[in-house]
């Protein structure tokens, strides 16, 4: 699987789908979080589907265990490729979503890359969620190299707050896709720099391109 997750951050059903279409040469998992699924739910779900691309539900779970488990089985039954809970959810929480039969990959949100993190405390919610059987974690390009060296490479890193260039927005610990995979991220997700850029296509062609080529 391409190592590019493409963010639908949008609103309107149509320009998510054009941007599937657009994009699909080089993406082959895309981003569905409560902007489009609260509007669209199931429909974008087919959408992606029918377009042969995997979905990536990313709507953070974070409740009582028994709640998160029949959240997880419900993403099960949508088919979704994998799907995010909340690390600060806890031990109990977290063993009840991987407990799920024939479930989607899980990924554990650690912190937001709006928010400034300790990497120590990174790493501290990484090796929870790895000791309560999730398959990976959600964690900033600063991260990952701490992540994997602590968790091991087959724990998924999957890094958000990619930017071509430095930039200054609401991303306060950010990479460029190549450094993020050097470091060993498994998925990179990136969100403006396709979506609100004057050619997407061609700017998901040249991040492909740019990553394509690193050895792991």
């Amino acid at each position: 699987m391409k190592k590019i997750i493409l963010a639908l951050d949008v609103y309107d059903f149509s320009k998510a789908e054009k941007l599937v279409k657009d994009t699909k040469d080089f993406i082959d998992l895309y981003k569905v979080g409560p902007i489009l699924f609260l509007q669209f739910g199931k429909e974008i779900i087919k959408m992606l589907k029918d377009n042969g691309k995997e979905v990536f539900l990313d709507l953070k779970f974070h409740d009582i265990p028994a709640t998160v488990k029949r959240s997880v089985e419900s993403a099960k039954d949508l088919g979704v490729y994998s799907l995010t809970v909340h690390s600060l959810g806890g031990e109990e929480m977290l063993k009840a979503a991987a407990g799920v039969l024939n479930r989607p990959k899980i990924w554990a949100v650690t912190v937001l890359t709006s928010q400034a993190a300790a990497p120590e405390e990174v790493v501290k919610r990484a090796k929870l969620s790895k000791s309560c059987a999730i398959d990976g974690v959600i964690a900033s390009p600063l991260e990952i190299t701490a992540i994997k060296k602590e968790c091991g490479k087959d724990f998924d890193a999957v890094t958000p707050g990619i930017r071509l260039l430095k930039t200054n927005d609401d991303q306060k610990r950010t990479a460029t896709p190549e450094s993020a995979i050097k470091d060993g991220a498994d998925f990179i997700v990136v969100g403006r720099p396709i979506i609100e850029a004057e050619n997407p296509k061609e700017a998901a062609r040249q991040i492909y391109e740019r990553i394509e080529t690193i050895k792991e």
